[in-house]
């Protein structure tokens, strides 16, 4: 007998590799499941949480409309995520990819090592100049007038108090958070929810898609204008650096930080050499966020990060739709943030940087 169907349009342009998420079939549980691709046959790892279904699509054609064949099965989790205690490694058909750093040591949680192309660590943490950068993780310069950027004696701290949820599948692995953000004396100043979704693709790349919420628990919430940010935040690998072996582009071909630093752009990529490899990673600003798209704080020393609280500082008193980059989170409110993070192989154009942005922000059509 055959199973539940759907159909998905490509669109407008050729798709590859692309996750694709639908309402799950009436009936089909949280599991793992296969789809069967209508047109080549083949079974297709896919995985259902909260009622919906997604997989990896092969490949559509621009135009193209493929149905799918939905098929219980157990599949073996082929993202696999671990958890000690304060740590979750995180592995890919096997393959080590990243590990999440939680432990309340931590000024924040953050993802080290991020692992590239033959394994190479695309990103460092605690560099010599700014021991304060965390490979890739969630910061930010002045919230209520406290630091939550820095490491010292006075800075403020992300702390984590739930870990709510740890799922490893065959598509994806998936890490939710709940944390405190605190002052240097330990007061609380609001709380964020970060989901970390993690997807079984090639080595050659490798994604990451983040929704982070910041809620004003506390009472309001001041996020003032400065640099010292962003939301999402990436430091590279020495030899990656700009003023090494790298390269800084952007979305409107701005390229290092002379012509990305403070200008705002939908996505950035910083891309660059670890001994004979060439990789980069990407930060993919989702059309939803707040002030898309975003201002950029990147350096050719090694930094790229979002942020859209800094625009009086970035634009030095140019016209300004708000006056300055202030913002101003009121008690019970929140504010929500979708990112991309790819892991590549080569440098923007060989990645197709913008080709992956148009399907993080306008994916492919599925249909029951």
């Amino acid at each position: 007998m055959a199973g539940p169907t759907f159909t998905v349009n490509g669109g407008e342009h050729d798709r590859l590799e692309v996750p694709i998420s639908v309402a799950a079939p009436e009936g089909i549980s949280d599991s793992s499941v296969f789809v069967i691709d209508g047109q080549s046959g083949n079974a297709l790892p896919a995985q259902v949480l909260d009622g919906t279904l997604t997989f990896i699509a092969e490949r559509l054609s621009a135009g193209e409309t493929r149905s799918y064949e939905v098929v219980e099965h157990p599949a073996t989790d082929l993202v696999a995520l671990t958890d000690n205690g304060s740590e979750i490694d995180v592995s890919i058909g096997g393959e080590a990819f990243t590990t999440f750093l939680y432990s309340k040591d931590h000024y924040r949680p953050h993802f080290y090592p991020v692992l590239g192309p033959d394994g190479k660590e695309v990103t460092e943490t605690g560099a010599a100049d700014h021991k304060h950068h965390r490979s890739l993780y969630v910061a930010y310069g002045e919230v209520n007038e406290e630091d939550c950027w820095a490491e010292g004696s006075n800075s403020g701290r992300v702390v984590l108090t739930n870990l709510k949820r740890v799922v490893s599948g065959p598509v994806f692995g998936e890490i939710a958070t709940e944390c405190v953000w605190q002052g240097g004396d330990g007061t609380p100043l609001m709380t964020d929810e970060v989901t970390w979704r993690i997807y079984n693709l090639p080595t050659r790349r490798r994604v990451i898609d983040a929704t982070i919420v910041f809620k004003a628990t506390e009472g309001d919430v001041h996020f003032g204008d400065t640099k010292e940010g962003g939301i999402m935040c990436v430091r590279v690998a020495p030899t990656v650096k700009a003023s090494n072996t790298g390269t800084i582009e952007n979305s409107f071909g701005g390229v290092n930080e002379a012509e990305t630093w403070g200008k705002r752009a939908n996505w950035c990529d910083y891309s660059g050499y670890v001994d004979e490899t060439q990789l980069g990673i990407a930060v993919l600003d989702h059309t939803t966020n707040p002030r898309h798209p975003c201002h950029w704080h990147v350096r050719n020393y090694g930094l790229m990060g979002t942020n859209i609280f800094g625009r009086g500082t970035f634009e030095q008193g140019g016209q300004l739709l708000d006056g300055d980059g202030t913002y101003d989170l009121k008690a019970g409110d929140s504010l929500t943030f979708r990112y991309q993070v790819v892991v590549h192989e080569g440098n923007a154009g060989h990645a197709d940087i913008g080709g992956a942005y148009h399907n993080f922000v306008s994916p492919p059509k599925a249909s029951a």
